[in-house]
């Protein structure tokens, strides 16, 4: 098996080919737990629970309005918002109204008009 793995590896290095193996991350967590049933108290069940993560970002940029630079992961989002001049005019979470209140008009307007055309 090793033979098998290792000879591809050995030729392309003898050819002077290079080879990059990638492997992407998944989050996955196996859970533990026992159940206890009426009938048999001393049985456990085993269950897998796997754990998935969403995650959306963009970057919005635009002479006019200035940028935007938006994170959700987990139904957790935060907004960076960067007005023409260069100026970081908001950077922080934006998951509850308070913190909705907080961004600009401009800007909350404008990234809720790009989240309408992303999700058309």
């Amino acid at each position: 098996m090793k033979k098998i793995i290792i000879s591809p590896l050995i030729l392309g290095l003898l050819a002077g080919c290079s080879m990059t193996f990638e492997i992407s991350p998944r989050k996955i967590s196996f859970k533990k737990h026992s159940i206890k049933e009426a009938s048999s108290p001393k049985k456990e069940k085993d269950s897998k629970i796997i754990n998935q993560s969403k995650s959306i970002s963009f970057n919005v940029k635009d002479s006019k309005k200035g940028e935007l630079h938006y994170i959700e992961t987990n139904n957790q989002s935060s907004l960076k918002a960067i007005n023409t001049k260069g100026e970081v005019v908001f950077d922080g979470p934006i998951n509850s109204d308070e913190q909705l209140s907080k961004v600009p008009t401009l800007m909350l307007n404008w990234l809720n008009k790009v989240k309408r055309e992303m999700s058309k």
